[in-house]
């Protein structure tokens, strides 16, 4: 420390902190690292295959789809939808085995953002591949092969595949036949897969399928949509879900009905649904409002809906009330029930799981409420 003729102290060039910027502008008296792996196996444990089916279809939905057929084959699950093919930033984010917004864009305007939503594939495999556009793209929890301890990683970039559709895109999840045992972390394991819980995933995701899926129809964004469930053992179950025209009956307040049919050689299918809805547009304020799905946008407006399961005449019937954000929230969440036996569909916030954000723990808000 240097003083003057005062005797007073003077502040060196040494005691004052500056900035030294690396060629790419950034700080580089700091660094921004995570050692990721061990906490990547704690978020895998907390997912449930049950939520694998929901995943899937919104992914479809993001791309523009119509139509999603799920095969439950002897070895495998198959998805396959007939959206729009995956374009350069979605190949981007899939060589990503986590995460999306900041060294790859996030989708934008779309449902799914946070590129969690397919690795509930690794609740049932070890291993999926995402084929589009005539190419393939590897995501897997074995990196650096089989014989060496599990590591998640993906292919580097996609590669031409002669059996990739060019339009839509075809999702392939192997079964796990041996347990993951991850060396990094704590002790846990990925237990094999059973044709038992196979089977019972596909009887639920019939079962659940009317109430789960008739949020993904509205009017002016997706009139029809087919969803199609086969087991190779079990057969094949149909849902249609369709949407009438609104009706305006307040300022900024219309309603419609929703229709799913359910066909199909399953034993014990669930039965038609109807619904009455209404839904108020809402204006977008603050920031979080230019994070809502276009799915809910109107211009400077979003939409917040309620519906309820009616019969043949129209009248109300009893429901268990749930939220959807199109697509409803786990059937055995408490957290994700209305408690007043109609659906709220809107942009709610949900955690890294695609769970409903509710409680103490977690905030219940509409996205674009500012």
């Amino acid at each position: 420390m240097l003083r003057n003729q005062a005797g007073q102290k003077n502040r060196s060039i040494m005691d004052t902190p500056r900035a030294h910027n690396s060629k790419d502008g950034k700080d580089s008296r700091f660094v921004t690292e995570a050692d990721w792996i061990p906490s990547f196996w704690n978020y895998l444990l907390g997912l449930d295959r049950e939520d694998l089916i929901a995943e899937l279809i919104q992914n479809d939905l993001d791309q523009d789809a119509t139509r999603t057929v799920i095969s439950f084959e002897k070895n495998r699950l198959v998805c396959e939808g007939n959206g729009e093919p995956v374009d350069a930033k979605g190949w981007q984010r899939l060589r990503k085995i986590q995460g999306a917004g900041d060294s790859v864009p996030a989708k934008r305007g779309k449902i799914g953002v946070k590129n969690h939503g397919l690795k509930t594939a690794f609740t049932i495999g070890d291993e999926l591949k995402l084929m589009s556009a005539g190419r393939s793209i590897v995501q897997t929890l074995y990196a650096n092969e089989r014989n060496k301890p599990p590591h998640p990683g993906a292919s580097p970039r996609p590669i031409p595949d002669p059996r990739a559709p060019t339009d839509g895109c075809r999702i392939v999840i192997w079964y796990r036949t041996a347990p993951v045992e991850p060396t990094q972390g704590e002790a846990n394991v990925l237990g094999t897969i059973r044709q038992q819980e196979i089977d019972e995933m596909f009887l639920s995701a019939c079962a659940s399928a009317p109430e789960q899926f008739a949020g993904i129809v509205s009017p002016e964004v997706v009139t029809r949509y087919e969803v199609v469930l086969q087991h190779w053992r079990l057969g094949e179950a149909r849902f249609l879900f369709s949407c009438t025209r609104p009706r305006k009956i307040e300022r900024r307040i219309e309603i419609f009905r929703r229709l799913c049919t359910v066909n199909g050689t399953v034993s014990s299918l669930p039965e038609d649904l109807q619904e009455q809805a209404a839904r108020r547009l809402v204006r977008l304020k603050g920031r979080l409002g230019q994070r809502v799905a276009d799915f809910f946008r109107r211009g400077r407006y979003f939409f917040a809906e309620v519906s309820w399961p009616i019969d043949r005449r129209g009248k109300p019937r009893t429901g268990t009330g749930r939220f959807r954000y199109p697509i409803g929230y786990p059937h055995d969440s408490h957290e994700a029930r209305t408690g007043h036996g109609a659906y709220f569909n809107a942009p709610f916030a949900s955690d890294n799981q695609g769970k409903f954000l509710f409680g103490t723990r977690m905030s219940t808000r509409w996205v674009g409420s500012g």
